[in-house]
């Protein structure tokens, strides 16, 4: 709550932006494990674990 006592509402914009960006890092993520030949499940696990946490990160950053 800020000072007026008003609630600030998050925009959709910040959890479009934020499930984009975690899409393009997991995309990348397999890219870059597919070219190293290190595409196992377990690695893509952790990439997926990566993206999402990076794409809360950006909808948490944008409020």
């Amino acid at each position: 709550m800020n000072q007026s006592g008003t609630r600030i509402k998050p925009g959709r914009a910040s959890l479009i932006g934020g499930i984009a960006v975690a899409a393009a890092s997991f995309v990348l993520w397999a890219a870059v494990a597919h070219e190293l030949a290190a595409d196992t499940t377990g690695v893509l696990i952790v990439g997926l674990c990566v993206a999402a946490g990076i794409g809360i990160w950006i909808r948490v950053a944008d409020l």
